[in-house]
């Protein structure tokens, strides 16, 4: 476990080291994107060691969920990192405070944070909500109200997206057009809240681009887009051996009509600081030439880093190419 006093020191030092500007002779070009920081970065300095029994994880998670908080840091302390690492903007994971949605002191300190660290909040994923995509209709009612009192938080931190699972069963026909049905009411919702509905490829079905493709087809919602995560194509699972991918080229091909935000995933870095089992210009490229001018959230996920550093380095090459692909 990464000890308390050592990670606010390494966070410490490194906003100590003089900041060059290295891209200064773009500034006269218009950014491809944003660059945004998630606080899914840090969930191991926020859940300490809670999660190595995830079964157990999930349990407390929903009955307790202020004890899986385990880790060095408070979860609202993001706002500061994101400033450390010079970055404005931050995406939110519910998880990582799941029992706070309805707790207005604890987001009112949240927003009072962010405002003195120059911090705003983009976009709020949530997990664990249920299936918006279920075969139960009522099952299917219950994930949708599941998500309001997050529609409320994200609202309330200024949040301009939420980003849900297209989580169900049945064939895949089925599921599409069971979540699309919730999908058309989450939009409307979302409408009302002023925040957009995004769909990541985010496991199931959806890590299916073709599929999650013809999800927004079907849905035909203008609130309802797809938040494109660059790694997620594991078909039948994150854990399956062997591993069975959908092309992660085609996939973005796939999705890039729809994304409204970008996952810009890392696990490790080449020792020129490309990420060394994705082609980040490549997949970018796509995106950006149909259209998007959006957040590239950086989310760094690798083991070989510290997450700081992890995602330091996941800013750095985001940066690279903000203004040229």
């Amino acid at each position: 476990m990464i000890n308390r006093r050592h990670f606010l020191k390494s966070i410490m030092a490194a906003s100590l080291i003089p900041h060059f500007d290295v891209f200064s002779s773009d500034q006269n070009k218009s950014k491809l994107y944003d660059i945004s920081l998630s606080q899914w970065s840090f969930h191991r300095a926020i859940f300490g060691e809670s999660r190595a029994d995830y079964n157990a994880f999930i349990k407390t998670l929903h009955s307790e969920p202020d004890l899986v908080l385990k880790g060095e840091i408070d979860p609202r302390y993001i706002t500061s990192i994101a400033k450390k690492l010079d970055i404005s903007k931050v995406d939110l994971a519910n998880t990582l405070w799941f029992g706070h949605a309805t707790d207005k002191p604890w987001l009112n300190e949240f927003k009072s944070r962010a405002n003195n660290d120059g911090v705003t909040f983009k976009l709020l994923m949530c997990d664990e909500m249920g299936s918006i995509g279920s075969s139960n209709k009522i099952l299917r009612q219950q994930a949708i109200n599941n998500h309001l009192p997050w529609f409320e938080a994200a609202a309330e931190l200024g949040c301009s997206q939420l980003r849900v699972n297209a989580y169900g069963d049945g064939t895949y026909l089925e599921q599409l057009k069971q979540n699309a049905e919730s999908l058309q009411v989450l939009g409307e919702i979302g409408q009302e809240y002023g925040l957009e509905v995004l769909v990541e490829n985010h496991g199931n079905a959806s890590n299916n681009g073709a599929w999650l493709a013809m999800l927004m087809e079907m849905t035909i919602h203008s609130n309802v887009g797809v938040f494109t995560d660059l790694d997620n194509f594991f078909m039948g699972g994150w854990s399956l051996s062997p591993e069975r991918l959908y092309d992660r080229t085609q996939g973005i091909i796939d999705l890039a009509p729809y994304t409204r935000g970008v996952s810009a995933k890392t696990h490790a870095f080449t020792k020129s600081g490309q990420e060394s089992t994705i082609n980040y210009q490549k997949l970018l490229s796509i995106i950006v030439g149909q259209g998007f001018k959006g957040t590239v959230s950086a989310e760094y996920e690798g083991e070989h880093m510290s997450e700081y550093d992890g995602s330091s380095a996941t800013i750095k090459l985001l940066k690279s190419m903000q203004y040229s692909l």
